[in-house]
Formats: structure tokens, C-alpha cells, sequence
């Protein structure tokens, strides 16, 4: 079998946001395609970051010709620059498309940036294309499942007038009503109604104070039982992060996630060692990222992304760097339902696995371009979500098909249908 095309597909639609699904301008999420000679075809999703459809044009003329089963040597290949083989047809020259092979290393070879995003997307395709070809759940090709169902959290942000309490009693109890048990809040639009100024990375004590009243009004609504978590965005200094820390820990918070800006591990560390409660780190990372803030005593939860981290098998790599550090792993989710539904196979096969994060609830047609397939003695399409959880199935790779009605209902302008 033989990797014949790669190609994307841009969907757009409106983003709504806020209590009352209040309209929050637009948001696009883009598919990528693996096609072989075989037929077969794989699925996997990419953010929609600039230089993305570029990226894709490149790996498509770099491994048309390859065997789609060497998943982690492509993966290798493009992101840390090992050795060939290339590209059939490439020998020290120009490739098919005028791509310029290098002889010894991948020419983009980069673990960050938009090469490791497109890279993640197309693995993802991989993973799904060879489980269509070994009839098996991509979660098999990682090791096998712990779990049958993958608790999700909500990321809903704030209320669209977040100086009403009322509005997020209501976001609070709609959350809970749902089945889920866990939620996380933005800190930068907690209180965006105090905030002094916008470049100093600080937080006034009248920000810290309304965060606190209105994160008080959710936890007095779920109870105490309910996990809730904090993201700071990487937007502020040490000591305001430690400020906002002490001032939230009453309200035993699940972790207070980027406190500061993550190109520095030592101020990250220096805010985990007098924060009550547990940081949490990594969506933007790779495997040595974690290792860096791991090794400088910065995080207590890693917290990888399945678009950003390389892809599935990284995934893993770093679910189980964590696991042999004793530390919980949770799963950040900027994706769709595309990329939500792969992060949750790695997570069945992660031991540590604490939460996967959906930030979409309030847009469901991002929730609903692909249908779940069923699984052996099923009948109709799985569900994305079902008490606050993802079920899995036993359906073969990633378990999914595209919604071609929503998926054309959704195309960007000048964007054709796979």
C-alpha cells in the first residue's frame, strides 16, 4: 500500500458563544485527507493556523509514494530531521512538485511551529487509514484501552455579560444538568470588565476579587464534587499568578493551568512553589517541552494537545514520560469533533488519563461534521457526547465518516468537498 494524496478541506461557520448562544463572530476547523492505491483512506483534523495549507502542499509531494504504515518514521522524518528513506522518486535533487530533497534530513525538520500542526493532522490520517487496513480502533494500535469512556470537560469561557451572576449560575447548571462533572474557566475573560491594562500582564485586585466572586457563584451551583479548573492563557507575571492562586483556593480548584508566559520554565516553577493549588501546563507543547518544565519543578499536570503535540503516538510518548514522573496527564482540545474523538483514543490507552477538554458544546456543527460509526451489534451513529463522557467504540480506526451535507453546508469560500 502506497500514500497517493494528502490533501485539506477548510469548513467555516459562525462561533457562538455565552449564555443564549449569543453569536461570537467565526471559526474554521480543517480536515486532512490520506488517500493510498489501496482505496483506503485515513481522517484527520488540523488547526487553522497560517502556513497550514502550505505545510500540507509540502507533505504531500514529500511522501506520495510511501508506505503509510511507517506513521512514526514520517512523523520522525518531518520533525526531527532523522535520516532517509525519502520520498521514492527523491534522490539529491528537485522532487515531483519542485520540492528540493535534502540527502541526509528532512529540509523542515522542526519539532514546533506550523511543520509539527501540519505533521499531528496527518499522522492522526495515518493512524485512522491503518486501522481502516487492519479492521481494528486506532486505541489498539496504541496499546490497547483502560477505559471505555473518556471523561470530557467543558471549556465554556464566560457568560456573553459576565458581570451578571445569574448567567453563570445558569452556565454552571446547564454544564451539570448535561452529565459532566468538570469544568474550566478562562481567568483573562472571568473579569474582563476590570482589567486596567492590557499589556502589563498584571491583575488588579478588583480583577482578582470579581474572579473569585463569580468562579464562587459556579462552585456554590455544581457543588463540591464537581472538578473545576482555571487557564490563565500564559498572560501574567509571578506575582499576580500567585495572588490569583491564593485568592482561588478556597474554592479547591482541579489546577491553575499556564500562569505565565511558558517560554520560561524557571517563573512557572517559581509560581508552582507557592501556589495552593496544582499547575498545569503544555498545550502548545511537544515531548521535550515537558521534559524541560518537567526537570525544573514547573508543572504537576501535563497537558499535551493532539493538534499541536505531533500527533497520536507522540501523544502517548508524552502520557507516558508522565506516567513514569507520577504525574497526571489531562489532554487540551482546541480541535473538533474530529480531533476530539482521536485525542480520546489515546487517552483509552493512557493509564494516567485525567480529562479531555471541549471548548465547542455551544457550536454544534463543529460537533457535527464527521458521524460516529457503530461498533460489531450497533445500530446507527455513536454519540459524540453522553453523560459527560465519550463513549468509544470497537469500529475500525478512528471510527468516523464525514458528514458531507454539513461539511458542504460549512465549506470556506473557494474550498471543494474530498
Amino acid at each position: 500500500m502506497k500514500i497517493t494524496d494528502v490533501r485539506m478541506m477548510r469548513l467555516w461557520g459562525p462561533r457562538c458563544h455565552g449564555v443564549g448562544g449569543e453569536t461570537g463572530g467565526k471559526i474554521a476547523k480543517v480536515i486532512v485527507r490520506v488517500d493510498t492505491d489501496a482505496g483506503i483512506h485515513g481522517l484527520g483534523e488540523v488547526d487553522d493556523f497560517m502556513g497550514m495549507r502550505q505545510a500540507i502542499a509540502y507533505i504531500r509531494e514529500y511522501f506520495r509514494g510511501r508506505d503509510p504504515f511507517a506513521a512514526n518514521a514520517i512523523v520522525s522524518e518531518m520533525l526531527y530531521a532523522t535520516l532517509p528513506p525519502h520520498h521514492v522518486e527523491a534522490k539529491h535533487g528537485v522532487m515531483p512538485g519542485g520540492i528540493i530533497a535534502c540527502p541526509t534530513s528532512s529540509p523542515t525538520a522542526t519539532p514546533w511551529g506550523t511543520v509539527v500542526w501540519a505533521v499531528s493532522g496527518v499522522e492522526m490520517a495515518l493512524c485512522d487509514l491503518i486501522g481502516k487496513a487492519l479492521k481494528t480502533p486506532v486505541y489498539n494500535l496504541l496499546g490497547g484501552k483502560f477505559r471505555d469512556k473518556i471523561r470530557v470537560y467543558l471549556d465554556r469561557s464566560s457568560p456573553a455579560d459576565v458581570t451578571k451572576l445569574a448567567a453563570w449560575r445558569k452556565m454552571a447548571s446547564e454544564a451539570a444538568e448535561a452529565g459532566f462533572t468538570q469544568m474550566k474557566f478562562d481567568i483573562d475573560f472571568m473579569a474582563s470588565d476590570c482589567v486596567l491594562d492590557v499589556w502589563n500582564r498584571s491583575l488588579s485586585l478588583k480583577q482578582v476579587n470579581k474572579i473569585v466572586e463569580r468562579l464562587g457563584m459556579v462552585r456554590k451551583t455544581v457543588g463540591p464534587d464537581f472538578e473545576l479548573c482555571v487557564d490563565c492563557h500564559m498572560q501574567y507575571n509571578v506575582p499576580d499568578a500567585i495572588r490569583v492562586a491564593n485568592a482561588l483556593a478556597p474554592l479547591n480548584l482541579l489546577w491553575l493551568e499556564d500562569p505565565t508566559p511558558i517560554i520560561n520554565p524557571d517563573s512557572c516553577a517559581e509560581v508552582r512553589a507557592k501556589s495552593p493549588i496544582p499547575i498545569c501546563v503544555g498545550e502548545m507543547f511537544v515531548a521535550e517541552q515537558f521534559r524541560l518544565f518537567v526537570d525544573h519543578k514547573a508543572c504537576d499536570i501535563l497537558h499535551p494537545d493532539i493538534l499541536f503535540c505531533g500527533g497520536m503516538h507522540e501523544m502517548r510518548r508524552i502520557a507516558d514520560f508522565a506516567e513514569l514522573n507520577h504525574l497526571p496527564l489531562a489532554m487540551h482540545g482546541n480541535g473538533g469533533a474530529l480531533a476530539t474523538i482521536a485525542a480520546a483514543h489515546a487517552a483509552a490507552a493512557s493509564r494516567n488519563f485525567l480529562g479531555l477538554e471541549y471548548h465547542f458544546i455551544e457550536t454544534p456543527w463543529i460537533g457535527e461534521y464527521v458521524k460516529r460509526l457503530p461498533g460489531d451489534g450497533q445500530t446507527g451513529d455513536a454519540p459524540l457526547f453522553k453523560d459527560g463522557h465519550l463513549p468509544l467504540t470497537d469500529a475500525p480506526g478512528l471510527g468516523v465518516e464525514l458528514d458531507e451535507k454539513v461539511c458542504r453546508s460549512h465549506l470556506a469560500e473557494g474550498e471543494k468537498m474530498f
